[in-house]
């Protein structure tokens, strides 16, 4: 069930850049009748938020004198790539069911890396991230009083779907989209055990490697290319546990802001 939503989300995000990656052009044709011999030259005015219009003025004299002036202004939308980075620093932790011992608490998480943005000149954006995660969740026994930290990093790659207001200043964006993790090492502290290890009986590790979830954020860029991560959550949909995920569930939550700066 999980790939079968994961493909679905990617298929979609990936019509949706497709949609946004296409050039659309509008041609607006006038005619009107004149007394005048002249003819208005070929004009073009500047690319601004990626558009680009073309005026032509075309003058037909007739015997009798008169003159047909016919104007035509094709615009022509295109898209903006840019690069940029970032890093966020927020709480995570882990939403836990048919736990009913244990309580997770928030602790420190980091996510860090660079960012390919495509823009449209109608306010929408998707915006692709390639991101380094360290989280820290800690997991407390509630009967025993004993506390368990799991320190785990990797890989992220988040996917946004985004609109953007300008203003003087800049732009607000708010955006929402899926991404999918894959842990690169992860130890439980007191022990120091390896989460990713095998075991040699059962064959399988306590947490798997790969994660999934929605995410959501919301921030400023100003006009320098700064901007303010402001509020991000991610929320896991796929459960962590490999040896018991059919007796529990852990799904990893954090919440984030940071900044970041685009080139």
């Amino acid at each position: 069930m999980s790939r079968l939503i994961l493909t679905s989300v990617i298929m979609f995000v990936i019509s949706f850049g497709q949609i946004l990656g296409q050039t659309t052009t509008t041609t607006t044709t006038t005619t009107k009748m004149v007394k005048t011999e002249t003819t208005t030259p070929v004009s073009q005015s500047p690319k601004q938020s990626g558009k680009t219009a073309i005026i032509t003025q075309t003058v037909t004299i007739s015997p009798n004198g008169d003159s047909t002036v016919t104007v035509t202004r094709t615009t022509t939308a295109s898209m903006k790539a840019s690069l940029g980075i970032k890093a966020n620093v927020g709480p995570s932790d882990f939403i836990i069911r048919d736990m009913p011992d244990c309580r997770s608490n928030m602790d420190f998480s980091m996510l860090a890396g660079g960012f390919l943005k495509l823009e449209t000149h109608g306010g929408f954006a998707l915006q692709y991230e390639l991101l380094i995660r360290y989280r820290s969740p800690v997991m407390e026994d509630t009967v025993l009083q004993t506390r368990t930290n799991y320190q785990y990093w990797g890989l992220e790659l988040p996917i946004y779907i985004m609109g953007q207001i300008r203003t003087k200043a800049g732009k607000i964006f708010i955006g929402a989209g899926p991404y999918v993790g894959f842990g690169i090492d992860a130890k439980q502290a007191p022990g120091n055990v390896n989460l990713y290890r095998k075991d040699n009986t059962t064959g399988k590790a306590v947490m798997h490697r790969w994660d999934f979830g929605l995410g959501t954020m919301l921030g400023f860029e100003f006009n320098n290319g700064i901007s303010l991560n402001a509020g991000c959550y991610q929320g896991g949909l796929i459960n962590v546990l490999s040896a018991e995920k059919h007796n529990r569930s852990m799904k990893n939550q954090v919440v984030n802001f940071g900044i970041g700066y685009k080139f």
